[in-house]
């Protein structure tokens, strides 16, 4: 490549360096670095660790060694490449300062100069002049959030963007207190948590690096070491082949503690170096890196030329990789504020205002509650499939409320065709496996069941007991009709208690989602008062008018008669009483096969007219056993007939009737129309703070849509050209198909 194409690639990738970091500058501006996490390079280390050194020897510009504002504020180093030089100070206030007249007294501060970057100190005792005000003092611990924002141009300035924090400290003195101590913490620890942060560990080799802090916070919030490049300062205070020049060498060389970014080394200025030039400095340094051990490191990682590149080669490549995220980030938050304002609705100061306000609201609970009973999801509120997959652990989804309906009376009509009867009528005295028992507890519903068995013959004698107690005008072998109701309410005793705790557990899924769909809809302060003063008392009489339809579902069945109609119960019964007579018969005349014999052919057996006699009068003989049998062969196939139609009623007449069909009209506009206006005022006046919180948010959202405005030119999201089409795909067969 010739020098002239060497220089244009070289001004090519400045220009870019220039353009990106310019617009991470710009959003820092805007105040979008309070709402999403900004890419930036962050400066860390204990007091006294050369931290100002190495920004001086970055920037080539004296910062103030002993001034307390930079080493009691963050502040914000940005360099660029201009023909001019100029440095211009300005304050960002921090998140505490909630006076306006002090933020604004702040923002408006901007100090410049066009002649010398010596004029640097002067012009940060301005800024400090400025910052305390509001009470002569930084804070109480001498500390403050404000940002001191410091813009270095010049001809050969590197193009960086650095934020120095104020140094660690772990002693406390007069001028800095134990509170102070724990704010640069907490200070250092809130920029090092940011994902997008480099952070810059600087240590200094006069100190035990033990002893050094900023190592230890490192490693914690960046236990990967994957975003932190270590710094070492004054190398050149080491005396030659001793243990503790041996085990900063090891720092450097990357094989004390890992860093994915690496270590470099510089030498800063003595006291009595201090006022050399900048050139005289760095040529010093280059002077300590040809001697002794350390002309043996690569150049790539010693003195401060090595490092402007390293770091504006770091800074420009985490940028790029951090911008897809950061646009997305500042999308999602575009979204959140957008609907938080939107649940807020438009300033409401007049009744007029506030009763459309809640005619709004009601408008859009119509829409989504019918979405959500005829199951078509297609309002934001209930999701994407993504967000289901996102939430497959959870049980129920209460925003699909027909899903969850459905799946509610599914087991409930499977566990009261299980555990419905009292007793389970059984031809032997056996019971369930214990492991069915346990598979069957686990079900909804179920989890209490103790199942209790009777014998078919036990039954029988009991029905023999009661026939006699029974007694009417029957006539002799028939039992009396009385006994079926009886038995059928004895045994469908469970089916009310069941039946309740299925339409409570209905009504509180209806509700919980009543819930979700108000505090999607409207803010944290209007919802409250709208479920206290209008959902809950609505919410209350449904659930009354649904228990009250229990009982008249489950009246009939604690003093009425079995009235059973069309011919399938008839069927039943014959087909029981032949199945029964045909056993019998069969017992008598010796054609039941034996535990021995289980294969024997009595198809070609023939009997005699006396063996005919003897098994016809067993039935006579056991006419009472037959009524019993009769009574409990009727009363199963009524019940059988029943709890289908009751299982059935739950789910119509008093899920759908009671409590869904009425549940679209608890919140219409019709009755916010009818409301008093006291009513409509103590729900949706706005308290004071919501129009602070409304205006806060528009502000926030503006500079969010300024910050996506400014990174727009780097948006991967534009219009894409179409897929080229693929032909010849289609195999011979496909092809004689579509042919035809």
């Amino acid at each position: 490549m010739s020098p002239s194409s060497e220089e244009y690639a070289l001004n090519q990738l400045q220009v870019e360096q220039s353009k990106l970091l310019d617009k991470i500058d710009e959003l820092r501006s805007l105040g979008i670095g309070g709402l999403v996490e900004l890419p930036q390079l962050i400066v860390c280390g204990n007091q006294s660790s050369g931290k100002s050194s190495v920004l001086e020897a970055i920037s080539r510009v004296r910062f103030p060694a002993k001034g307390n504002v930079c080493t009691r504020f963050a502040t914000e180093v940005i360099l660029r490449r201009s023909p001019q030089a100029r440095v211009k100070v300005s304050i960002e206030p921090g998140a505490s300062r909630t006076d306006n007249y002090e933020r604004a007294k702040l923002q408006a501060f901007t100090s410049e100069s066009f002649s010398t970057s010596d004029d640097l100190p002067k012009l940060i005792k301005e800024a400090e002049e400025c910052m305390r005000i509001g009470g002569g003092q930084l804070s109480t611990a001498g500390f403050s959030d404000d940002v001191l924002k410091v813009e270095i141009s010049g001809p050969e300035k590197p193009e960086l963007s650095l934020v120095d924090l104020p140094g660690l400290y772990s002693s406390v003195s007069d001028e800095q207190n134990e509170e102070g101590m724990m704010l640069v913490e907490q200070l250092t620890k809130k920029y090092m948590e940011n994902k997008r942060s480099i952070i810059l560990a600087v240590i200094s080799t006069k100190l035990d690096y033990h002893h050094q802090r900023v190592l230890n916070l490192a490693g914690k919030i960046d236990p990967g070491h994957e975003r932190t490049l270590g710094i070492v300062t004054q190398p050149d205070t080491l005396s030659p082949g001793s243990e503790e020049e041996e085990t900063y060498l090891k720092f450097i060389k990357n094989e004390k503690i890992n860093l994915q970014l690496g270590w470099h080394v510089l030498c800063n200025r003595k006291f009595e170096t201090r006022n050399t030039s900048d050139d005289e400095r760095d040529r010093n340094e280059r002077e300590v890196f040809e001697q002794g051990r350390w002309a043996s490191l690569s150049r790539e990682i010693v003195g401060i030329d090595s490092l402007r590149r390293r770091l504006s080669n770091i800074l420009l490549k985490h940028v790029r990789r951090s911008l897809p995220d950061l646009i997305s980030d500042i999308q999602n938050k575009i979204s959140e504020h957008e609907q938080k304002l939107a649940k807020m609705g438009t300033a409401r100061s007049t009744i007029k205002d506030q009763r459309g306000f809640l005619v709004d609201i009601s408008s859009k609970f119509g829409r989504i509650t019918d979405q959500a009973l005829n199951g078509m999801y297609s309002d934001d509120f209930f999701g994407g499939f993504d967000d289901q997959i996102a939430n497959k652990e959870d049980t129920h989804d209460f925003r699909r409320l027909r899903a969850v309906i459905r799946e509610m009376n599914e087991n409930f009509a499977e566990a009261i065709s299980i555990r419905g009867c009292r007793r389970i009528i059984r031809l032997t005295d056996s019971s369930l496996p214990f492991s069915t028992l346990q598979q069957q507890r686990s079900k909804p519903y179920m989890n209490d069941w103790v199942p209790e068995y009777v014998n078919e013959v036990t039954l029988q004698e009991e029905i023999k007991e009661q026939a006699v107690k029974y007694r009417g005008i029957e006539l002799p072998g028939n039992a009396n009709q009385m006994l079926v109701g009886s038995l059928f309410r004895d045994q469908s005793e469970p089916w009310e208690n069941l039946a309740e705790a299925h339409l409570k557990d209905v009504w509180s899924s209806v509700n919980y989602f009543v819930g979700l769909v108000l505090q999607h809809l409207t803010d944290r302060h209007t919802y409250p008062l709208l479920m206290r003063d209008l959902i809950i008392p609505e919410m209350d009489r449904l659930r009354a008018r649904l228990l009250e339809k229990l009982q008249e579902l489950t009246s009939y069945r604690k003093c009425g008669h079995p009235l059973p109609l069309g011919k399938n119960f008839l069927s039943t019964i014959q087909e029981s009483r032949k199945k029964r007579q045909l056993v019998v018969l069969k017992k008598e005349l010796g054609l039941v096969a034996s535990s021995f014999f289980p294969n024997v052919d009595n198809s070609n057996k023939t009997f005699s007219a006396s063996d005919l006699d003897r098994a016809a009068s067993q039935l006579q003989s056991s006419s009472d056993q037959f009524a019993a049998a009769e009574i409990i062969d009727q009363m199963q196939a009524y019940y059988d007939t029943a709890i289908v139609t009751f299982i059935d009623n739950i789910a119509i007449l008093a899920i759908e009737n009671c409590l869904l069909r009425p549940l679209e009209h608890i919140f219409t506009g019709q009755s916010i129309i009818g409301m008093e206006d006291a009513q409509i005022r103590s729900i949706a006046a706005e308290p004071p703070n919501v129009e602070l919180d409304r205006k806060r948010l528009n502000e926030e959202l503006n500079k969010l849509n300024a910050g996506r405005q400014t990174l727009s030119a780097f948006s991967t999201d534009g219009p894409s050209m179409p897929s080229r089409p693929v032909f010849g795909m289609f195999t011979q067969r496909e092809i004689y198909c579509l042919s035809i």
